[in-house]
């Protein structure tokens, strides 16, 4: 339609419809043979109301979204498409490996081909929203959520947010193929206390401006169609509610798309203690931007009665229809209101080969190497040593971890011991589990996530004495340790962030026999390792990598491919630590200034086990001096910061070469380094790379004590390296 067309639609469509629009209807109260019943049975909706709705959550089936799509058009008074929602967040039937992982690949180019796949798979089976990127900023390991983020740092976390908006929705949502994407949880949500879930935020505007918003504003400016409201508040005022968030997203940014409440996120206002009735949330809601409410209904009992009594205008509530239909229009829905959608072709998309092939290259792009003591790692595929194969994640098939639609068809992901054994038949490997995934001490968390855990001490003890058996007859072990797959996403806060204790046990038993231990570890967020990452000789971090997880952790432990990835969240010594994060502000008494009295632990080190950036591959590097081409940078100028790096190891390699900068005298303090730039380089064993960055007076931008976003003139340090603990710089001054 055109935009004429469009409003024309608008001024003719009747209160009822206008209503209809601004609500969503759980998709498990559809039903085959009649709409109305099933939802009739649950929420007492009239049949004018269910012609209106303007669109449904969870509906899976392309085939019933296009039956429910056809009835609905038909009675609709102006035949209205619904728009099809639902949680798309590493993949829909093929998955790749978590959002947390795909930002350690460092690489904008990768997270946009996944999301490309996967709004083609999502497409063809009748979805138009996913509720992706998540561009929370995440700096505490204990919020499950952090899976679903790209970490701690606010420039890596725009980077990424905005290339999964361009990979859901290309150059036009029409196009087959597309879907639009929804950024959430706007805003803040990352930073809720001690990483509990639903819980409260408090921080300076400076501290929200300067790192939690921009990620927003970056998928908002890439054409994100959605953008969807937090569960908690800020200073008190509940995100889905807060009229300051709205004037951020619509007066100051100019975002024009559409704005949906989390689930139940306008009704839980009430929990927050600021609202009596569905009526004040309603209005709170309205009055706050939110233009679809998810599930609930507090907007269709309450909009209608807020628009009598003049508590609500008419303006606002076209405003909101308006952003509900534009998004529709976007996505082409008035002429194919189907979005092409085929049972036939969402059955030939889901797990083809062009896309398993790309979920097996991603896994070691998104794998950290944190050690590799003596080169162990990789290992030889043909040498005559025996290997022993041990761990719970051996023969589990679920490497897909949290966030993973389990009722859409995919195929069953092979395990690791079938992968290895296919892989070597003749090789003289041993193959055991050692120990359950979880062990009865476990059984709060077990029955929180509705998992399995051991209970039978004698089978406990049987299995760690066939995996020590095994482990001191081979030459070299390999363990497979990590998280419960379904320890991670929403309602997943763990306060202890180590493995479970029957694991923990496990490898003290297996590295008491055999000191040539390599760990595989999975995870949905940067876990306490401990002695395991003291003791093990090689240690890769592979996450929770997806359906082709197998293939792409064998293909790096044998050679055929090397992990690559970077930490893109602090790994802490202790759960102790959290919240850490590598660009923290210096204090009165910081390391960097002061040799006595300095901030810290008495029984811990203040910096991370492992820290942002960090990450080895098969390769060696080495650097260069920094080398600026000017000693002083003016406005309206750019100044080129370039390194030399050097490939001094035994084979070819990738290097991701990073950036920092650190104001270190300004009008308010500034963190210890940030980054602003950062390039992965493949570099041929012996060969030079020369690396350059270019710098603007713009990327050095702060929020000063006015909430001023401006540059100050001074000394700026520039560091380039392997990772956030890089110390070489050189200084320019930054003038007016």
């Amino acid at each position: 339609m055109t935009e004429q067309q469009l409003r024309a639609l608008l001024a003719d469509m009747s209160l009822a419809e206008k209503f209809g629009e601004l609500q969503q209807m759980p998709g498990q109260y559809y039903t085959d043979d009649c709409i109305e019943t099933g939802i009739n049975a649950a929420f007492d909706f009239t049949e004018e109301e269910v012609a209106c709705i303007g669109s449904a959550l969870n509906v899976l089936d392309p085939a019933r979204i296009i039956e429910i799509q056809k009835q609905h058009i038909a009675r609709h008074p102006h035949g209205i498409p619904m728009l099809f929602m639902l949680d798309i967040i590493h993949g829909y039937s093929t998955i790749y490996p978590i959002p947390l992982a795909q930002a350690c690949s460092f690489e904008p180019d990768l997270v946009r081909a996944l999301a490309r796949a996967t709004a083609r798979e999502s497409c063809a089976a009748g979805q138009h929203v996913t509720f992706s990127p998540m561009a929370d900023l995440s700096r505490d390991a204990r919020w499950g959520r952090v899976m679903e983020g790209s970490g701690e740092d606010p420039y890596l976390n725009a980077k990424m947010a905005a290339a999964a908006v361009q990979g859901y929705q290309g150059d036009d949502l029409t196009a087959e193929g597309t879907i639009s994407a929804c950024v959430k949880h706007f805003a803040a949500y990352g930073a809720v206390e001690g990483g509990r879930e639903y819980g409260y935020v408090d921080m300076s505007e400076r501290m929200l401006r300067q790192y939690y918003l921009p990620a927003y504003k970056a998928a908002c400016d890439a054409g994100s169609g959605m953008l969807m409201t937090a569960f908690n508040a800020i200073a008190g005022v509940p995100a889905s509610g807060s009229r300051e968030l709205n004037a951020i997203l619509r007066d100051e940014w100019g975002y024009e798309g559409a704005v949906i409440s989390d689930y139940g996120s306008i009704s839980q206002m009430y929990s927050h203690g600021v609202i009596q009735n569905p009526l004040e949330s309603t209005k709170r809601a309205m009055d706050g931007g939110v233009d679809i409410e998810m599930c609930i209904h507090h907007y269709r009992r309450g909009l209608p009665q807020l628009l009598e009594s003049g508590e609500i205008t008419t303006e606002q509530l076209d405003r909101a229809v308006w952003r509900v239909l534009n998004l529709k229009n976007r996505l082409g829905l008035f002429e194919d209101p189907y979005h092409f959608a085929s049972p036939e072709k969402a059955a030939k998309l889901q797990n083809c080969e062009d896309f398993l092939q790309l979920a097996r290259e991603s896994v070691p792009r998104c794998s950290v190497l944190l050690k590799n003591d003596g080169k162990l790692l990789p290992l030889s595929p043909d040498a005559d040593e025996t290997v022993a194969f041990i761990g719970p994640f051996l023969n589990e098939s679920d490497l897909l971890g949290g966030w993973v639609n389990q009722k859409v068809g995919r195929i069953t992901a092979a395990t690791l011991q079938e992968t290895l054994q296919a892989r070597f038949p003749a090789r003289d490997f041993t193959y055991t589990a050692g120990c359950a995934l979880l062990g009865a001490e476990d059984a709060m968390m077990a029955e929180k996530k509705h998992a399995a855990f051991e209970t039978d001490a004698d089978r406990r003890c049987a299995m760690l004495e066939e995996a020590v058996a095994a482990a001191k007859a081979a030459d070299k072990v390999v363990l497979f340790l990590g998280e419960h797959p379904q320890c991670g996403g929403e309602l997943a806060a763990r306060a202890d962030i180590r493995l479970p204790k029957i694991q923990r046990d496990l490898f003290r038993a297996v590295a008491a026999v055999n000191d040539t231990v390599v760990t595989v570890v999975f995870d949905h967020r940067p876990v306490e390792l401990g002695d395991i990452a003291e003791t093990s000789k090689a240690l890769l971090n592979v996450w929770f990598p997806g359906t082709m997880g197998a293939a792409g952790i064998t293909d790096m432990l044998f050679g055929d491919a090397a992990p690559t990835g970077r930490t893109t969240m602090s790994f802490p010594h202790t759960v102790g630590q959290e919240p850490i994060y590598y660009n923290r502000l210096p204090t009165d008494h910081a390391p960097e200034f002061s040799p006595i009295y300095i901030t810290g632990y008495v029984d811990c080190p203040l910096d991370p086990l492992y820290c942002f950036g960090e990450g080895l591959t098969y390769t060696d590097f080495a650097y260069g001096e920094v080398r600026l081409d000017k000693a002083t940078l003016h406005a309206g100028e750019t100044l080129t910061a370039t390194v030399t790096v050097q490939n001094v190891g035994e084979r070819d390699g990738e290097e991701t070469v990073q950036l920092y900068i650190r104001d270190p005298f300004a009008s308010v303090s500034q963190p210890v380094k940030e980054l602003k730039g950062f390039k992965r380089v493949f570099i041929p064993k012996g060969e030079n790379a020369e690396v350059t960055f270019p710098l603007t007076p713009d990327d050095l931008r702060f929020y000063n004590e006015d909430v001023d976003f401006v540059w100050e003139p001074g000394e700026i340090q520039v560091f380039i390296g392997h990772d956030s603990r890089v110390s070489q710089y050189k200084t320019f001054r930054l003038e007016e």
